[in-house]
């Protein structure tokens, strides 16, 4: 049994697994209890306070009822597959099948949400923060995402910075300086930051299943993802991660 939880990101990995296992014929159900409770939006800045968020997998047609939930005979059975190390290394393979990827995916482009001018490609960069600063073990520090910023100026001439809090204006001018277009994006819905990533021919990562997994499903692009995720215990998730990774960045 598979639970769900979390954000898109992680409602994705959820989703992809049980696709996955159901196309091997195995006998998976879904575990949806996580949404019975109100959607919570935390305080950032209040440690250990993390949102709870509702049902995000709307925009690709999936609802709830399109997994099938264990019936009460075979819960005391089931063996449920929680979020860690496991959870996310079967998300990946699972994200890797073509049928899975189909589940997820995208019709419209970036048109509607980004000038004309970067239909022709772009750098994009997804800083987290929001409720993940009350939570995470570590965190890519702002002034990384500038230098790699300033490292692939010379391949594109428009860059996209995405974030769930509000971007300073030292660092929208430190990357705006690298760039002739650039674009900040800091109180967008989770669904059309999704769409903008997908859509970006390089794409740099945050420690975050969000912008791994749109990048998961983003084949076309350079993706860039933080060597260090986690501290402490959490670090054997980097495992799965660094097993897909064939080359480091060199910065300098």
């Amino acid at each position: 049994m598979v639970s769900f939880t979390g954000g898109m990101g992680a409602q994705i990995i959820s989703a992809a697994i049980y696709f996955a296992k159901r196309q091997a014929g195995e006998l998976v159900y879904a575990d949806l209890s996580y949404f019975d409770a109100p959607e919570s939006v935390a305080t950032v800045g209040k440690p250990g306070d993390c949102s709870h968020w509702a049902w995000q997998l709307a925009p690709f047609g999936l609802t709830p009822e399109s997994f099938e939930v264990a019936p009460q005979s075979a819960l005391a059975q089931a063996n449920m597959l929680h979020d860690g190390p496991r959870k996310m290394e079967l998300g990946l393979q699972a994200l890797a099948q073509s049928m899975v990827q189909q589940r997820f995916t995208l019709d419209d482009g970036v048109e509607d949400m980004l000038p004309a001018s970067f239909s022709g490609g772009y750098l994009c960069i997804h800083i987290r923060r929001g409720d993940y600063v009350n939570v995470a073990s570590h965190l890519v520090q702002d002034g990384d995402f500038v230098r790699i910023a300033g490292q692939f100026s010379g391949l594109t001439s428009h860059v996209v910075v995405l974030s769930d809090s509000p971007i300073s204006s030292a660092l929208r001018a430190s990357i705006s300086m690298h760039y002739q277009e650039s674009v900040f994006l800091d109180n967008t819905d989770a669904f059309t930051a999704h769409r903008i990533m997908r859509n970006a021919r390089i794409l740099v990562c945050s420690n975050s299943q969000f912008s791994l997994i749109a990048a998961a499903l983003n084949s076309k692009a350079l993706v860039i993802i933080p060597k260090k995720w986690f501290e402490g215990d959490d670090s054997q998730i980097e495992n799965s991660l660094n097993s897909k990774c064939d080359f480091q960045i060199f910065l300098q």
